[in-house]
């Protein structure tokens, strides 16, 4: 029949012959480490930078409602990754001609309530089946908002503005890489890819292997069990155990040298910078904004493992596109 003279024509007809990839040598470039500093020298020049002897600069949004930031110095850096993607380099030296203040933790849902209460970040999927409740909470008032869009966090931040009288924004990448980095040329400001997270960042770490759930009676809720120790759903990293599985209240690890909490993980934050890729820095790091273009996150989240987050990871997404693991950090120029 057809069918049978389709698959005969098929067999005898030579397999496309296999061309295997050129081998590329890695990347390189005659940028050193020589900008690098250590937590003592981190603190010194914060110290040096500050307004009026104040370490913090606080926002009031309403009663027991307020955003805290802490001053980041000026200071130049080498922006990007040669072991990172493709879209982390090639490299560049910036300079942060300026200092400025960047928001100690990313913002909260309580924050993000003063300006829209009727946003809900609502939860994260549970796995398995018979679930009895939507899922794990993500809207705890300490908790970073999320499913926030590019668009919306311009208007949080065109609000704070008009209501309190700062000139805030969303970081430039390079502000974000440099006030994340803290004075660290790895890929972490605790260390390497091998260095234990588990103090400092919440990542996708083993206990995301605990995360199928089943219908245990009537009164049982979110019963974790085990997916094989084979199965690599979900994605993980085994090596090490964090203090949550999905999002957490902001502010639970230990902060990098300039106090900043939650840099690396949690929820990844919103820059305010189009998404460029070769070079992806202009100079300074700061893009020209097109509202159609895609805008870049950092930090990555508690959903993605140390091999893509770091000081130099990057995203891409659409402005108006709300994402479930992406937030706001805000930074006050002078």
């Amino acid at each position: 029949n057809e069918y049978e003279r389709l698959v005969l024509e098929m067999r005898e007809k030579e397999a496309p012959e296999f061309v295997k990839p050129e081998k590329t040598d890695p990347p390189t470039d005659s940028l050193g480490s020589d900008w690098a500093f250590d937590e003592a020298t981190a603190k010194a020049m914060q110290e040096k930078a500050l307004a009026d002897g104040a370490p913090t600069k606080t926002v009031k949004l309403a009663d027991n409602v307020e955003i805290k930031f802490v001053r980041i110095p000026a200071g130049k850096f080498v922006m990007g990754n040669l072991k990172g993607f493709k879209d982390e380099y090639p490299r560049a030296e910036v300079v942060v001609d300026k200092p400025f203040w960047m928001s100690e933790t990313e913002i909260t849902n309580a924050q993000y309530a003063a300006y829209d209460p009727d946003h809900d970040t609502r939860y994260i999927e549970e796995h398995g089946k018979d679930h009895i409740v939507p899922g794990y909470i993500a809207n705890h008032p300490n908790q970073p908002v999320a499913r926030v869009s590019w668009n919306e966090a311009q208007r949080f931040v065109e609000w704070l503005n008009e209501e309190k009288g700062v000139k805030a924004a969303l970081p430039t990448e390079a502000q974000w890489e440099w006030a994340a980095r803290a004075g660290s040329p790895e890929q972490f400001y605790y260390g390497t890819f091998d260095a234990d997270f588990s103090k400092y960042a919440n990542l996708a770490d083993a206990d995301r292997r605990r995360l199928y759930t089943m219908w245990e009676n009537g009164a049982t809720i979110h019963v974790r069990h085990w997916y094989p120790e084979n199965s690599v759903f979900p994605l993980r990293d085994d090596r090490f155990t964090d203090h949550w599985f999905i999002v957490d209240y902001v502010a639970q690890n230990l902060p990098n040298a300039w106090g900043l909490y939650d840099m690396i993980g949690n929820v990844a934050e919103w820059t305010r910078s189009d998404y460029k890729a070769y070079p992806y820095v202009d100079g300074d790091g700061r893009n020209a904004l097109d509202p159609k273009e895609r805008k870049v996150a950092r930090g990555a989240s508690w959903a993605d493992r140390p091999k893509i987050a770091g000081s130099a990871f990057r995203q891409a997404y659409l402005p108006w596109q709300k994402v479930h693991n992406v937030g706001i950090r805000l930074v006050i120029e002078d």
